[in-house]
């Protein structure tokens, strides 16, 4: 049992489909996380008053720690957050226990799965009823304010797309800070070549665009994960007469489905 602030959190590590004891985890103790989780197998259940997360990587020889979980989760709170690791931390949220039983046991079915790509996009019904209020709002008015923007230059030569500015409460920012080197703002990479696609066809149709993605992004301190997010692009002209983009994004549920 430990304790993070005034709430309570007991933490219970699944191995071979068996809990371990606290005195049996000692051996353990100077093992990095990941790799109990990656390599060894381990299963990793934290839970409070506010819910249940389950971690565990999705390779690992941990089947019969996973049946455990399931089999067992209805007597931890909910809700949960199912974490785990495939190319990237993937992190789902469900309220129902039967919802998050099932989906454990949906991913285990396909613990076979190797992922050769790492950004996926899906264009997306701009008319649709549950966008962010921030991205309707930029559909509609076709601007935004720039504080939640990132604009994007297009180098006609090369033709290709480098960022000017990240704006300070831009997902970017919230994330990564403002430095316009940062993991997204590279260009170069394969994230970059995907996700900068539809800038081209926003300049040439000279029309807004709206799409979901979810890509494997590397985090400040070098993790991994999934992050998934709705964006418009919108097409500007900068100072200069130069061509370019203004992206607004929202981090959130996306009509994309890797596993």
């Amino acid at each position: 049992m430990r304790t993070t602030g005034a709430t309570e959190t007991e933490v219970s590590w699944i191995y071979r489909g068996q809990p371990l004891a606290a005195q049996e985890m000692l051996a353990h103790a100077q093992t990095p996380e990941f790799e109990l989780l990656d390599r060894q197998g381990f299963v990793k259940i934290e839970s409070s008053a506010r819910g249940t997360k389950i971690e565990w990587s999705v390779f690992s020889p941990n089947w019969a720690s996973l049946y455990f979980a399931m089999e067992w989760l209805h007597t931890y709170p909910g809700p949960y957050n199912l974490r785990y690791y495939l190319s990237g931390w993937f992190d789902e949220k469900y309220n129902d226990v039967n919802a998050a039983r099932n989906r454990i046991d949906i991913i285990i079915g396909k613990s076979d799965i190797h992922l050769t790509r790492h950004t996926f996009v899906t264009e997306a019904d701009p008319h649709r009823a549950n966008i962010p209020d921030l991205l309707k709002t930029a559909l509609d008015d076709g601007a935004v304010n720039p504080k939640f923007a990132v604009d994007c230059i297009l180098d006609e030569t090369s033709g290709k797309f480098s960022v000017e500015r990240v704006g300070q409460k831009s997902e970017i920012a919230r994330l990564w800070g403002m430095n316009p080197v940062s993991f997204p703002c590279l260009t170069g990479h394969s994230y970059d070549q995907v996700v900068s696609a539809a800038y081209r066809k926003v300049v040439l149709t000279d029309r807004p665009h709206y799409d979901h993605i979810i890509a494997a992004m590397s985090a400040p301190d070098s993790t991994v994960f999934w992050c998934p997010y709705q964006r418009v692009i919108l097409p500007h002209r900068f100072d200069g007469n130069r061509k370019g983009v203004v992206v607004v994004s929202k981090i959130g549920p996306v009509d994309i489905k890797v596993i």
